[in-house]
């Protein structure tokens, strides 16, 4: 559902809560004759169920960014809040092993020749360091 719809959703069910409960109370003061029923229906009944149609209005308006994470007032505006996807990490890692001389790198002994190359501290061969996702 597109952001204009939602929010037209909200209206309705705003003026559904307030036209009912207003209008319960007004109908109360228009009445002849006045009972302990009439006076609960109009001041209870009528704008408790005006209350519950416009909030199952609103709730049905914003149902898919519900899911989205997104409830309440700010449902509205669930598309505008979602969060970018996350860049992948990566880290340049020496390899464990010359392919030269055979030797064993560690990160302690090794010489750094360049942002993504090393170079065997034993036979002083140069090699591409290896990319790792975080």
């Amino acid at each position: 559902m597109s952001s204009g719809k939602r929010v037209a959703t909200m209206v309705i069910g705003m003026i559904v809560m307030i036209g009912g409960f207003f209008g319960g109370f007004m109908q109360f003061f228009w009445m002849d004759n006045m009972n302990v029923g009439t006076i609960l229906f109009f001041v209870m009944v009528v704008p408790m169920m005006s209350f519950l149609i416009g909030a199952g209005i609103m709730i049905f308006g914003m149902k898919d960014s519900i899911g989205a994470g997104g409830f309440g007032i700010f449902g509205m505006m669930g598309s505008r809040t979602r969060s970018a996807p996350k860049e992948k990490s990566y880290i340049h890692e020496p390899p464990r092993f010359c392919s030269e001389c055979g030797a064993t790198l560690s990160s302690e002994e090794i010489e750094w020749v360049g942002p993504l190359s090393v170079k065997c501290p034993y036979c002083g061969a140069t090699h591409a360091t290896e990319k790792r996702e975080v």
